[in-house]
Order: structure tokens, then C-alpha cells, then sequence
């Protein structure tokens, strides 16, 4: 990526090639993008079709490549009962449908709208141990209440740890 000359937006080069890894860190020919500016650019600025995901800024649009999902929660407020909201890396924040929570061991996703369509959301560390907090179990399954809605998280395995 380079500096615009006008020095408002950056412009693309033509063979560069930008990753979201699977931690949600932008990086671009093998080197972090650790401008915040930047970072946050990028995500409001992701779009989807039928090839994959790009950029759009301006006239300008540069396909990328997403290891994991491009989209990442990296805080959540609120409690179960009474509703929670997610915050995204896009800077939206949306109410967090928990009908849409997925877990499998060390992964934890909830369905996002982006325009118009829905797309999965992985949580962060920080935003992960947030909602485990509510984390509710019995003798056979680790749950989230959500107001009158009972979310399986996971099934026991018969050593107690999650599956």
C-alpha cells in the first residue's frame, strides 16, 4: 500500500496482496498494517461478492484475501437478560442476535448484517471472555441464558471439558 499523493487516502498497488488473518490483523506483503487509521479505513470499507471479499474506497478497490472471517468482535456490552450489543471492527455496533452464536474450542461467532446480507462475526479475546462470564452449565452442557432463550454452547465430553 502507498501514500496517496494528496496524502488523504492510500492508493493501491497493483500486485500488493492484503490479508485479514485469523486474529483480525491487517497485514499487507507480509507486514502488519499498524496504522489504526488505516485499519479502521479498511474495514469500513470491506465489501462481498460472489469472488470474495475487497476494498472500496473512492474509485479505488483491491481485492483481499480473509484466512478466517473479515469480520471481528472486539467488544460486547450489556447482559443476557436484558439484551447485549456487539461491537465490530467495522466501528457498528448491532444487537447481538444470540440465536446466531456458534462455539467450537477456541472459536466463537455470531451472525452479523452487512449490506444486506448476513456474515459471521468472530469474537476476540477480550470480547470472548466477556460473554463466557454468563456462561452457565449442568451435568451435561455449558449454555447462555438469554432472557427466555437457553443457548448450547457446548455438550459435555465424559472428562467434563467442552466439545
Amino acid at each position: 500500500m502507498a501514500e496517496s499523493t494528496d496524502g488523504n487516502a492510500p492508493f493501491f498497488v497493483d500486485n500488493e496482496v492484503i490479508v485479514v488473518n485469523k486474529h483480525g490483523v491487517w497485514i499487507a506483503d507480509g507486514h502488519e498494517i499498524s496504522h489504526e487509521p488505516t485499519r479502521k479505513l479498511f474495514a469500513r470499507s470491506l465489501k462481498h461478492d460472489e469472488k470474495g471479499y475487497f476494498l472500496k474506497i473512492g474509485r479505488e478497490t483491491k481485492r483481499i484475501e480473509i484466512e478466517d472471517t473479515a469480520y471481528f468482535v472486539h467488544r460486547i456490552d450489556g447482559e443476557p437478560g436484558k439484551g447485549m450489543t456487539v461491537w465490530v471492527n467495522d466501528e457498528q455496533q448491532e444487537k447481538l442476535d444470540p440465536e446466531s452464536l456458534r462455539y467450537r474450542p477456541g472459536r466463537l461467532t455470531c451472525s452479523i448484517i452487512r449490506d444486506g446480507r448476513a456474515e459471521e462475526a468472530k469474537f476476540l479475546h477480550a470480547a470472548y471472555f466477556d460473554l463466557l462470564k454468563h456462561l452457565g452449565e449442568d451435568e451435561s452442557i455449558y449454555f447462555l441464558d438469554f432472557a427466555e432463550t437457553r443457548i448450547t454452547l457446548s455438550k459435555k465430553t465424559s472428562s467434563g471439558s467442552k466439545s
